[in-house]
């Protein structure tokens, strides 16, 4: 058989799932550098892990609920439509809402 069946149980299939789980693989430190960044350090990290974080969750390959999910976070006037920036926008603003990040040394 020449196409094989992708496994998708087991990918995150919502921007919040995704999110959620790449800020718990971040280690402290990281997650305070990222949360203090500036738009153009955020467009460099984009530039940067957008193509890991779009083959890592086979957003263009397979997994359909989590590209309609980037998909509906866009608005019309959004001129950010690539899965990995709503992805990455909303690992962004997660880490901006937590309350204090503790750095453990």
């Amino acid at each position: 058989m020449m196409y094989e069946k992708p496994n998708l149980p087991s990918l995150p299939r919502t921007v919040d799932e995704v999110a959620d789980l790449l800020i718990s693989d971040l280690p402290p430190k990281e997650m305070a550098t990222l949360s203090s960044m500036d738009e153009n350090e955020f467009l460099r990290l984009y530039n940067t892990v957008a193509q890991y974080v779009l083959d890592e969750f086979k957003i263009w390959t397979g997994n359909d609920d989590l590209l309609q999910s980037c998909l509906s976070r866009v608005s019309g006037s959004d001129e950010e439509t690539d899965p990995a920036m709503v992805i990455l926008r909303c690992v962004w603003q997660k880490l901006n809402d937590l309350p204090e990040i503790l750095i453990i040394t």
